[in-house]
Formats: C-alpha cells, sequence, structure tokens
C-alpha cells in the first residue's frame, strides 16, 4: 500500500511538472505575441516618421533650389546695376572733363546727394 501511495505522489509531482512547464510555455508564448505586435506598431510609427521626414527633405530641397535661383537672379541684377552706376559715373566723368559748362557747374555748389554720387 505504501508503495502505491508513492508512486500516486511521484505521478502526481509529475503531472504538476508537466502542468507547470506548459503553463511557463503558454506564458512565454502570449509574451512573445504581445512583443510583436509591439514590434509591428513600433515600425508602423517608424515607416510613419520616414515618410514625413523623407517629405520634409523633399520641400527643404525644392525651397533651397528655388533660393539659389533667386540668389543668382539678384546676383545678375546687381551686376547689372553696377556696371550702370560705373557708366553713369564714367559718363559724368566724362562729361567733366569735355564740357567748360559741367565743370563750372560741378565746381559750384554741388546738392549732397549729387556730391554723393559724384564721389564715390
Amino acid at each position: 500500500m505504501q508503495i502505491k501511495l508513492i508512486i500516486a505522489g511521484l505521478l502526481a509531482l509529475v503531472i504538476l511538472g508537466l502542468f507547470s512547464a506548459a503553463a511557463v510555455y503558454r506564458g512565454n508564448a502570449i509574451r512573445a505575441e504581445a512583443e510583436t505586435r509591439q514590434a509591428k506598431a513600433d515600425l508602423a510609427t517608424a515607416v510613419g516618421v520616414n515618410a514625413a521626414n523623407d517629405e520634409t527633405i523633399g520641400r527643404m530641397k525644392a525651397t533651397a533650389e528655388a533660393k539659389d535661383k533667386l540668389l543668382a537672379e539678384v546676383a545678375g541684377q546687381l551686376a547689372t546695376i553696377n556696371e550702370n552706376i560705373a557708366e553713369n559715373t564714367a559718363a559724368v566723368e566724362g562729361l567733366k572733363d569735355a564740357n567748360e559748362d559741367v565743370r563750372a557747374y560741378l565746381a559750384g555748389a554741388i546738392p549732397p546727394a549729387l556730391g554723393l554720387q559724384l564721389n564715390k
């Protein structure tokens, strides 16, 4: 009778061990499923962020290209203005050297704004 009791106790321990192992494996499987869901959600978030970043980078590149184009146009216009100023200054100097009336006029009182332009 005691042997039967020992065998029944051992059998109960084996069954309890099997249930414990099954519970541990089931818990690991549930945790793995939760981690998988979280990883998929994190991936979707990262993909969305990357798409938004790509769109922002595209807009920034377009803005930089437009800015560079405008700067080139402004530089061209500034060069033209500088050429015109140099030509006008040379023309005034030429008149001053070639024409006695202009030289006499310029020798008199010159309005300050015109004096600033002529003395550059």
